[in-house]
């Protein structure tokens, strides 16, 4: 492939932070290296001078997101950061459908999201929580936001009879009014359902930190 060029013959410039922004734009799903490199114009030769490959693409698209992400300022209360920092996981991988399967346990390598957790755990140390407890409670409720969209891409949107009706096995299953709440978590409640959910986290995390004095 020849190199695309600019008006005068000049190649086309990108950086990594053009890389990124390409990646965010064109999505997790589905991502590759000679994608990437059509959407900026370069061939992939080019491309690869900015990035190793595949999963340096995901990473690269994943610091993007977190560094535009909305995560709480320190000095709040601490069910507010926890609540704030919950909902932006959840919001980051709710509208970047793939971002989970795509990145797998890299997410944990990546230094952006690494240093967002520490300043998250310190800032409730800095609180008066001790280190355990404050981990412990940062880790709860990223997970719980992570968990939940996996299990609504990957389980839920599987079962969903062409995203919208229950599988035969829960309405034979399920009490009637069991299958009303489950079918609405799964669909058009998931967001009602998640804070649900991550209020009872934090009300565990409230009492856990109460019973520590």
């Amino acid at each position: 492939m020849t190199e695309p060029t600019r008006k005068g013959g000049r190649p086309r410039a990108i950086d990594r932070e053009a890389v990124a922004r390409a990646v965010v734009e064109h999505g997790f799903a589905e991502l590759s290296v000679s994608a990437i490199a059509r959407r900026l114009g370069v061939n992939q030769a080019t491309l690869y001078r900015h990035v190793g490959g595949h999963d340096d693409l995901v990473d690269a698209g994943v610091s993007l997101l977190i560094s535009r992400a909305p995560w709480p300022a320190g000095g709040g209360h601490w069910r507010d950061l926890l609540e704030q920092a919950a909902w932006t996981v959840w919001g980051i991988l709710r509208d970047n459908p793939g971002l989970m399967l795509a990145a797998g346990r890299r997410l944990l390598a990546n230094h952006e999201l690494m240093a967002v957790f520490n300043r998250l755990c310190l800032d409730l140390v800095e609180q008066g929580r001790p280190p355990y407890q404050a981990t412990l409670a940062v880790d709860f409720v990223v997970d719980l936001a992570a968990n939940t969209v996996l299990a609504q891409d990957f389980m839920l949107s599987g079962a969903m009879e062409g995203g919208h009706e229950p599988p035969s096995a829960w309405t034979g299953a399920f009490d009637p009014r069991v299958l009303e709440i489950v079918t609405r978590a799964a669909g058009p409640g998931q967001e009602e359902w998640f804070a649900a959910k991550l209020a009872i986290a934090l009300d565990g995390i409230g009492r856990m930190f109460a019973d520590m004095g």
